[in-house]
Formats: structure tokens, C-alpha cells, sequence
């Protein structure tokens, strides 16, 4: 009897531990330093006005949507090409394992926060690409 009881307080013990593996794993904190750094890149490309430099930060997944380094472009600078444009500014970050959102401000030089913007980044083969973007939409449930 007591053999037997010893035998399921093990086997209660192993599955307890087993079980709490099935549990998604959270994303690693190491991801907000590379995040961080497309937002900086993508800025630099947008002032730079490189398309090219653009392009090779965009997931494949991003003209599924009907947009590419030139509709960005057309967005920060306006269709008239007559938008200021000095940074992407007062950012959040939000991700999980296989995608962020990052909420930030196309800004002018007098760093006004009245064009927000949301980049959707998604995780592929240890890059994150951007895979589209909206204006003015801060809503982050797709997480």
C-alpha cells in the first residue's frame, strides 16, 4: 500500500512537471534591442530616401497587402512629396514569439504627435521583417 502510494505521488510529481511544458514559452527579451534597432534602421532608410535600403528591411508577406518601400515612402512624405519628415519618434514596442507591433509618430522637426503610425513586424528564419503598416491604428489584439 505504501509502495502504491509513493507510486502516484511520482507519477502525480512527473506529470505536474511534464504539463507545465506544454505552456507557450514566453519571448526572449533579447528581441527588444533588435526591434529597437529595425525601427532605427528603417528611419535611417526612410530619410535617406533609399528604397533599396527600405526594401531589405520588408518581409516578402508585406505585398500581400498591396504595400512596398515606395507606398511607405508615398506615406512619411506625402503624394506630393512635401511632408517634413525628421524621425520616427515616441515608440512602444509590443511582440511576442512571432510577432511585433510597434506604435511610434512620423515627426517633423517640431516632433508633433499628430501622425501615428503602427509597423507590424513578423519573426521569419531569425529575422524580424516588417509585414505591413497603417496609420493611426495603435491596436495591438493581433498579438
Amino acid at each position: 500500500m505504501l509502495r502504491q502510494i509513493w507510486l502516484i505521488l511520482i507519477l502525480v510529481g512527473i506529470v505536474s512537471i511534464f504539463g507545465g511544458c506544454d505552456k507557450e514559452k514566453l519571448p526572449s527579451r533579447d528581441h527588444i534591442p533588435i526591434l529597437k534597432q529595425n525601427l532605427y534602421a528603417l528611419e535611417q532608410a526612410v530619410i535617406a530616401r533609399n528604397r533599396a535600403a527600405v526594401d531589405s528591411l520588408l518581409s516578402v508577406e508585406i505585398l500581400d497587402v498591396g504595400q512596398d518601400s515606395d507606398s511607405l515612402l508615398r506615406l512619411v512624405y506625402g503624394p506630393t512629396d512635401d511632408f517634413p519628415f525628421y524621425r520616427l519618434g515616441n515608440y512602444d514596442i509590443f511582440y511576442d514569439n512571432n510577432i511585433a507591433v510597434i506604435n511610434c509618430y512620423i515627426m517633423d522637426s517640431t516632433e508633433q504627435t499628430d501622425r501615428p503610425l503602427r509597423l507590424q513586424y513578423q519573426y521569419n528564419e531569425e529575422l524580424w521583417l516588417l509585414k505591413e503598416f497603417r496609420v493611426g491604428d495603435t491596436d495591438t489584439t493581433d498579438l
